[in-house]
């Protein structure tokens, strides 16, 4: 399962597993990539958030900035998260994603434990995804 909400000032992602989450200090863990402008262009390979590459700790982890430039992720900041069993729920500020007003798209996709990050196909190929294979979510958000 996974869902979205939306109040003023935050985006909230909620996953649910078939079995248990493995615990929050493995390799890329319950990956949250966010394709925040909807330009396959930018970013990496279109992603241009990704949340959970860095995991601070039981209750914190980081939100991170694709920098094409650079060709690599940056830390923007901070973010709560909590997980329990088999649920994961993240809040992010909106601010951070560039969601301002009344409404607005994006699209996300989860992915845990590739064994790395060289495309979008190694992600669900050495690891699991939803959706899968090259799918995104897509929130379309009006208030």
């Amino acid at each position: 399962t996974s869902k979205v909400a939306v109040d003023n000032n935050n985006v909230y992602f909620y996953a649910e597993t078939n079995g248990a989450l493995t615990p929050y200090t493995g390799h890329n863990w319950m990956l949250l990539f966010i394709d925040a402008d909807k330009n396959h262009n930018t970013g990496w390979y279109g992603y241009d958030y990704l949340i959970n590459k860095k995991v601070l700790g039981d209750k914190t982890t980081t939100l991170m900035h694709y920098n094409s430039n650079e060709h690599k992720w940056v830390e923007v900041a901070n973010l709560n998260y909590r997980c329990v069993g088999k649920k994961i729920e993240i809040a992010v500020p909106r601010k951070y994603l560039g969601l301002k007003g009344d409404t607005f798209t994006f699209d996300f996709k989860w992915a845990d434990n590739p064994s790395d990050l060289k495309d979008p196909i190694s992600l669900c190929t050495a690891g699991d995804t939803a959706p899968n294979r090259r799918f995104n979510y897509r929130l379309i958000w009006k208030k």
